[in-house]
């Protein structure tokens, strides 16, 4: 570090200077405090020291010219005192003297107060340089903050299932197209429609996301898979004591959950017909309460429905509220099976077996032509996701870098598990010539003993009963129940 020293005492000087560069340091010594401040200005040390009792000009006066200069206000100035100037020195702290050494000068003492002051200077220098360049480090920590959040974004894009969405066909790409317009408009409800496993979430999702992400939450509810008697706390949410058993600080619902993103009901025509005039409600005003509760809550949120039946018809049935249901419909979303998409079913598979190959570590990369004919030849009636199952299937048992039909010959079995579905599929019910009895027809006790002969025809077995007829796994369960 250079380091200026100002003393009248020869003798002094050049001690100082010897003890200073045998310590590592590039001293300049002056006996004459004026060019002492003349070099000072002209060039810069991080260090004086300098005596008190001076001619023509003290230590006190040398320091106050320091200090007061913009060249030199940065300065360490340390003061050497003998024991008459004590008092002046430790005015001279308040002054701004970085410190002071008393005479005689104790070598050890000086060499701490130089390591001192260098530690000092460097904390002035950093601090200066981060001063300087503050615009061009804020926006490179910026620029770094911001290539973190779009990787996390395409992290949450992977994990929420839209990472990779796949359109070959002219069908699915008009959904995505409306899905991609949708995401533009959160005031805009959207109704999917589409049957079981075409990916009606995925699109949802889509709608949410959009191409560039979205900061607020997905909250999903399957209005299948939650009984009636609680499904009004689930969506609103209640308040402490409104019911038996209730939580004692009260619980918020999906509705206030959901906040600024989006809630997406999943087999809304499961909804009870209760609860629609409810949620309609909510729609209109964008206001809801929760279950005894008294307080007016606000609603941001978008509102996305998937149905896997046809709710146009279950309106005509009486089984779902007409004026929901137009409301719903304002965006209108149907996705066709895969079966009326055959374009998408290579780019699928192929994506799945490469997926599935890497979470296996198997060594699958290819589809021989003669495993793609009879992957294009099946009925796909679970559609995309029972694709996704045979594909995983394949994978799980089998370890080949091409995946033959051999591989898939499962599929051929499985056929016969559907033919309950395909037999109603090929029967065609004339309701036109339809005749009915003069009697009163009791309904509830008709679908009951249809539910029934399904159920023996298929040996009590719920999911192909359900296949049969035509209906959702939760709505044949609720079925029974009743």
């Amino acid at each position: 570090m250079r380091i200026l020293i100002v003393d009248d005492n020869t003798t002094s000087l050049q001690s100082l200077r010897i003890v200073l560069s045998d310590l590592g340091h590039e001293p300049a010594p002056f006996t004459d405090p004026q060019l002492a401040l003349e070099e000072a200005r002209r060039n810069r040390y991080p260090l004086i020291i300098t005596d008190i009792r001076m001619p023509r000009m003290d230590g006190l006066t040398l320091l106050k010219e320091l200090k007061g200069s913009p060249d030199t206000e940065t300065c360490d100035v340390v003061l050497i005192t003998g024991h008459g100037d004590m008092e002046t020195a430790v005015g001279a702290l308040r002054h701004g003297a970085y410190d002071y050494l008393n005479k005689p000068i104790n070598a050890r003492e000086l060499a701490a107060v130089v390591e001192r002051s260098a530690e000092h200077q460097a904390l002035l220098s950093e601090n200066r340089d981060l001063r300087q360049h503050l615009d061009s480090r804020v926006n490179e920590v910026a620029g770094t903050l911001r290539r973190d959040l779009d990787e996390a974004r395409t992290l949450l894009r992977e994990v929420s299932g839209i990472g990779t969405v796949v359109s070959q066909s002219p069908a699915t790409e008009r959904v995505m197209n409306d899905a991609r317009m949708f995401h533009n408009d959160p005031s805009v409800p959207v109704l999917i429609e589409g049957e079981t496993g075409t990916g009606k979430e995925i699109i949802a999702r889509l709608i949410h996301f959009g191409e560039s992400g979205c900061e607020h939450p997905f909250v999903a509810i399957n209005c299948a898979a939650i009984p009636h008697e609680l499904f009004e706390s689930e969506l609103f949410g209640h308040e402490a004591g409104a019911y038996t058993g209730s939580r004692a600080g009260g619980s918020p619902g999906k509705l206030e959950l959901a906040a600024g993103g989006t809630l997406f009901l999943d087999e809304v025509a499961e909804m009870p017909l209760t609860l629609q005039p409810k949620l309609l409600r909510v729609l209109e005003e964008r206001t809801f309460y929760r279950v005894g509760g008294i307080r007016k809550r606000e609603f941001r949120a978008r509102v996305i429905c998937a149905a896997n039946i046809d709710l146009a018809g279950q309106v005509e049935r009486g089984h779902f509220r007409r004026d929901l249901y137009h409301r719903l419909k304002v965006g209108h979303l149907v996705i066709p099976p895969l079966r009326e998409r055959q374009e998408d079913i290579p780019a699928l598979a192929g994506l799945f077996l490469k997926r599935q190959a890497e979470r296996k570590r198997k060594q699958f990369t290819s589809i021989s032509s003669e495993a793609m004919d009879v992957l294009l030849r099946h009925m796909w009636r679970g559609n995309v996701r029972e694709l996704e199952n045979t594909i995983e299937r394949a994978v799980l048992v089998n370890d080949d870098p091409i995946l033959k039909p051999e591989h898939i010959a499962f599929l051929n079995m499985d056929r016969s598990l559907h033919c309950g579905a395909e037999s109603m599929g090929t029967i065609p019910l004339d309701i036109e010539n339809l005749e009915l009895p003069e009697a009163p027809i009791d309904l509830e006790a008709l679908t009951t003993a249809i539910v029934q002969k399904a159920l023996d025809r298929f040996d009590g077995n719920k999911s192909k009963a359900a296949a049969y007829l035509g209906i959702s796994r939760f709505a044949l369960h609720r079925r029974l129940q009743k």
